[in-house]
């Protein structure tokens, strides 16, 4: 068996072609001695040149190109070797021919083999030189340890068993260390032993052939005849299966791993290498076609990735590919001039190409290139091999432009095409990591929510689109500018000096509040803008990140309750929303564990002086942050839906504490402060009813309070609910009075019975004659609606008298009494209060001592 030197192992240390060179320079001249010495022997031996002499040589070059071109394929369990079988010859030649016939038989056979295959001329050299050390040690072995016989089955035939595997193992000993110099090799035993036993099996076969074929009787040729026959029946039968259980495990492999190829070049890269391998090519490339940018192009050969030009739209083998659905041209049998000159072109003689078809587009072609097989040429079958192999790489280019659409969906919004949130964080990571950003910049479009409620959210997507086009024109397309959520925009902006990014985002934000004509009308967009700065962040780049949006999120909450439309984030914005988060979560564990208290404040009639009830208000007394006021915690625990819990905790208190004074005849009622969101909550009546009832209160005694722009926000929804609790006997106040935006027949269709005039207006009458005037006119309107009218925040014995001189109702501040805990409470009705009998009421009532 012949070794080949020709292939290059990956990783190699030394250039393959001066290793060839030097190969073939130091084995040829280390042959030279061996040659000369058997030829001088043999002529003692054997030196007949006869014509059955020539014409037995020429039949053993014959033999000799036979094994080369037609080698056996073994498996041994995940093992293949690949045995030539020119051992056979060259043990009938030595046995038959003279050393100069034995010489030239293999070196003529050789170079036949090696230019049927297109070798370079470094392998030819090389692997000539091969020849002649392998074939000139087996003729020096057998002439050294041979005498002249003319007995053709005395032990010299069996000289040939020594002799050929002793010309395996230099040679083999040779091309092991040349591979080891052009990079990694199989281990030298393992060489070795497969050298051994494919020349002794082979040797084996020949001399007992040999044997049986100078039987006396002539039977002996009989069976060296039928053993041949067997043999071949037998590796051809093997051939095939072993073919097809090859093309089956090659097939599934290639289709497992083109299901995973991806974008990256290296996959192709190998999915290309496992085609060359398949089809046992020299080049294997994929054009994949694309409408936008031409052809994109890989190849690879035995040694690597190889540069391949794009090939035109029109290249005659593309065409007839595409034309045809797969073709094959060889210059040797192919006449038409523009296939020939493609051929020439890419410098092959025999190529395949397939297209790469999905439906009924063609996404690309599979080409492969000069057959590497001793054979030379592709077959159908191969085509065909091809054909489906191309459809696997079809359906993962398919796959892969789904994966590709997928992922630029999962990154981009849907509306504008520009980045979303999920593709800023990619992006925002990357210019973190190479340095790249110096701020976020958030702008929000605050005119957004109004357009489509007014002109229909196709016009409020005319308006995105706009914003958009206006960011992008300024900043360039491969700028990363991301649509948030409804109404915002993001943009990354370049490392510079803290002031010149505030001027480019004060730029951008000025460019996005220019007027929009949507509809024959400018629209003002009313744009809020959010600065964060990269420098003022630190920690890991995904937590940088995540932090750096999150504080441009933050200072663009800012900018939306700022006169600035511009903010900068600074540690102190931080801390709000950290406070504000730090309540909505542990305002739970605070109603759990008693912290949320209720403290009460009485209300006076003025015309008696007598005590028509209490105002009940809640407290937080935080362990950190000290007493927090309603006015803070509740704003923010209604946007996360814990404002129900809060009223029944407070409901829980109240109805209580009202049971416990009713235990004691005293009939005082209680106001509570409702949320709007309170009555946006599934059967909140019914809730409220089953509270009474189980703390046995009649439901006069209990007053929700709720703020006039709270109810007018949206009084279609309030007033039905607010009504079903009229209608349970429940009072009703609108708190506040004075500073919304009430609509006069709103407020006269509202199931009320009290309206409170709001503290501004009552602390200000005594010196501002306009706030004497609202209030005179709110008891008047009060009173013409036949409502009561209560004034809070009376401070001032001043305010008093003139609430009392304008027929104001009831009064409620600090003048009477502050805020107080349910235990100072008591003692204050105790101090400042007395108690009358009522016998219609069945109970007392309490008057202010003083007045």
């Amino acid at each position: 068996m012949t070794p080949d030197p020709v292939e290059r192992p990956p990783g190699r240390t030394f250039d393959s072609r001066q290793v060839l060179l030097g190969l073939a320079v130091v084995v040829g001249l280390g042959s030279i001695p061996l040659w000369w010495f058997g030829i001088a022997r043999f002529d003692g031996i054997r030196s007949e040149y006869s014509a059955p002499v020539l014409i037995a040589a020429v039949l053993i070059a014959a033999l000799y190109l036979l094994s080369e071109i037609v080698p056996l394929r073994i498996e041994i369990r995940r093992e293949t070797l690949l045995i030539s079988l020119t051992e056979i010859p060259t043990a009938i030649a030595l046995l038959t021919l003279t050393a100069p016939l034995i010489g030239a038989a293999n070196v003529v056979a050789a170079a036949a083999v090696f230019l049927i295959r297109r070798d370079t001329w470094r392998n030819i050299l090389a692997n000539l030189a091969i020849v002649l050390a392998e074939s000139g040690t087996a003729v020096a072995v057998f002439a050294a340890l041979s005498s002249r016989s003319d007995d053709p089955t005395g032990w010299a035939f069996l000289l040939p068993f020594i002799g050929i595997p002793a010309g395996g193992l230099l040679t083999h000993v040779v091309v092991g260390l040349a591979y080891r110099l052009i990079g990694p090799a199989e281990p030298m035993r393992r060489v070795l032993t497969r050298s051994l036993v494919t020349s002794g099996v082979a040797t084996t076969f020949v001399l007992v052939g040999w044997t049986l074929w100078h039987e006396q009787d002539g039977t002996g040729r009989l069976l060296t005849f039928a053993l041949a026959a067997a043999v071949v029946v037998a590796y051809r039968v093997y051939a095939q299966f072993l073919r097809q259980h090859t093309d089956l495990s090659r097939m599934y492999a290639f289709g497992r791993h083109v299901v995973g190829v991806g974008s990256d070049v290296g996959d192709w890269l190998v999915m290309l290498e496992q085609v060359r391998e398949q089809l046992n090519a020299r080049v294997a490339v994929v054009h994949l076609t694309d409408p936008d940018d031409g052809f994109r192009v890989l190849a690879v050969t035995p040694e690597g990735q190889l540069d391949e030009p794009a090939r035109p739209a029109d290249d005659p083998l593309l065409a007839l590919a595409a034309g045809t659905g797969g073709t094959q041209a060889s210059s040797d049998r192919t006449t038409d001039p523009a296939v020939l000159a493609s051929l020439d072109d890419r410098g092959a003689w025999d190529v395949l190409v397939v297209p790469l078809r999905s439906g009924d587009r063609t996404r690309g072609y599979l080409e492969v290139r000069n057959r590497r097989s001793r054979w030379g040429r592709f077959s159908v079958n191969d085509l065909r091999l091809l054909e489906t192999l191309g459809q696997h790489v079809a359906t993962s280019l398919d796959n892969l432009r789904l994966v590709e659409r997928l992922r630029h969906e999962a990154d981009h919004d849907a509306i504008t095409g520009m980045l979303n949130w999920r593709g800023l964080m990619s992006r925002t990571r990357t210019g973190l990591s190479d340095g790249s950003i110096g701020a976020v910049l958030l702008v929000q479009l605050g005119i957004l929510a109004e357009v489509n409620n007014a002109v229909g959210h196709d016009r409020g997507e005319q308006l995105l689109l706009a914003a958009g086009h206006r960011l992008l024109s300024a900043l360039g397309a491969e700028r990363a500018v991301a649509h948030l959520e409804s109404d915002c925009f993001a943009v990354l902006i370049d490392r510079l000096p803290p002031e010149e990014i505030e001027q480019v985002a004060a730029g951008l934000l000025d460019l996005v509040g220019q007027p929009y004509p949507l509809g024959g009308i400018d629209v003002e967009p009313q744009a809020r803008a959010g600065v964060a700065l990269v420098d003022e962040v630190e920690g890991a780049v995904a937590a940088r990140a995540a932090a750096l949006l999150q504080r441009a999120e933050t200072a663009l909450t800012a900018a939306q309750s700022s006169e600035d439309a511009l903010r900068c984030y600074t540690d102190t914005m931080g801390d709000v929303f950290r406070r504000r988060f730090q309540l909505v979560t542990q305002f739970r564990k605070a109603v759990e564990q008693g912290l949320i208290t209720v403290v009460f404040q009485p209300k006076i009639r003025l015309a008696d002086r007598e005590l028509v009830g209490m105002e009940a208000l809640v407290r937080w007394d935080h362990p950190e942050l000290g007493v927090v006021s309603p006015a803070e915690f509740v704003a923010a625990i209604e946007a996360t839906g814990s404002i129900d819990i809060l009223l029944e905790h407070v409901l829980e208190i109240v109805l209580a504490q009202i049971r416990r004074w009713m235990d004691r005849r005293m009939r005082i009622g209680v106001a509570v402060n409702l949320s709007v969101h309170n009555l946006s909550s599934p059967n909140f009546p019914a809730r409220v009813a089953a509270a009474l009832a189980a703390h046995g209160v009649p439901p006069e005694l209990l007053t929700f309070e709720i703020t006039e722009s709270s109810v007018m926000a949206a009084p279609e929804r309030s007033m039905p609910i607010l009504q079903e609790l009229h209608d349970m006997g429940l009072h009703l106040s609108v708190d506040d009075f004075g500073t919304g935006y009430s609509s006069l027949a709103y407020l006269r269709r509202l199931p009320i019975d009290e309206i409170k005039i709001d503290k501004s207006f009552v602390q200000g009458m005594v010196t501002d004659i306009g706030d004497l005037a609202i209030v005179r006119a709110i008891i008047e309107l009060g009173h013409s609606l036949s409502l009561s009218v209560v004034a809070e925040g009376v401070e001032e014995e001043a305010a008093r008298d003139a609430l009392r001189t304008l027929e104001c109702d009831t009064v409620q501040g600090f003048l009477i009494a502050r805020p107080q805990p349910i235990g100072k409470m008591e003692a204050w009705l105790t101090s400042r209060t007395m108690r009358m009998d009522d016998p219609i009421l069945q109970a007392d009532t309490l008057r202010l001592i003083v007045g």
